[in-house]
């Protein structure tokens, strides 16, 4: 045979053919008069080194196996090389499985509310209610900020359940209050000119009193756990992302007060 032929009838290519000759798992053999003829032990032995690379087995390890285990030393090797690829297959199997749930969990996610997100439903469903409100184009572009950070969040497995516990429990008019503080925020943002004057402060203060006690209304024990983290927010890297997305200070202010309030009541 020649090479081409070698390839077809092992359903390979000629590239790999070659390949294997590099790595001196299959003899190239004498030429003939102006070509190399391939006989039935190429073919053999290239089938076997087939079987056990579609089986899993690595390159590195297919060479050893190829010949028959010359003692029990040998023959233990292969059983550990086997059991080692055995698990690498499992663990291949678990990421697939995950890789399908997850996948599963995009489709639904996409039939039942059109877009693609990494947020649990009850999320997907609060920001699909809130942006279907008529908003103002500022609000309804801060809305979209303060989803995709939630978004970054979820794709570093970082969402708090509490706070699916709480936006799971929001009533519609919890939403409309949020709509109304997210207005608030940005008059007060508009609004603003250089420092942050003591009517600036004080109106902050308020968005962020009464944001608390929304938490607080839907799920106390949820609400005191988030203010937990919120008071560790000033020391984490995560701050920097918030920062990133809402560099006004304004909302900066507000961070600083919703955790001023954290610390007033001892949550820590």
């Amino acid at each position: 045979m020649r090479v081409k032929d070698l390839a077809e009838l092992s359903d390979t290519t000629v590239r790999t053919i070659r390949y294997y000759h590099q790595l001196g798992l299959l003899s190239v053999p004498e030429p003939g008069t102006t070509w190399r003829s391939y006989g039935f032990a190429h073919l053999t032995r290239l089938m076997r080194i087939r079987w056990l690379v579609e089986s899993g087995v690595p390159l590195a390890d297919v060479r050893h196996m190829l010949r028959p285990p010359e003692g029990d030393d040998e023959r233990t090797v292969v059983l550990e090389d086997l059991h080692t690829v055995l698990g690498s297959i499992d663990e291949r199997i678990t990421a697939l499985r995950s890789q399908r749930a997850q996948v599963e969990t995009l489709l639904a996610r996409v039939t039942e509310h059109g877009r693609l997100s990494p947020l649990p439903p009850p999320l997907v469903r609060m920001y699909a209610a809130l942006l279907d409100r008529p908003l103002s184009p500022a609000v309804a572009h801060a809305v979209t900020k303060e989803r995709d950070l939630l978004e970054l969040a979820a794709y570093r497995n970082a969402l708090p359940e509490d706070l699916l516990v709480l936006v799971d429990a929001l009533s519609d008019g919890d939403i409309v209050t949020l709509c109304d503080l997210w207005e608030q925020i940005l008059r007060l943002d508009e609004g603003a000119s250089g420092d942050l004057t003591d009517d600036l402060r004080a109106g902050i203060h308020d968005v962020a009193a009464r944001t608390v006690a929304v938490a607080e209304h839907v799920d106390p024990m949820a609400a005191r756990r988030l203010l937990e983290r919120a008071a560790r927010l000033q020391e984490s890297r995560v701050r920097a992302i918030v920062d990133l997305a809402f560099p006004s200070p304004i909302y900066r202010a507000l961070l600083r007060d919703i955790a001023a309030i954290a610390d007033e009541r001892g949550v820590r």
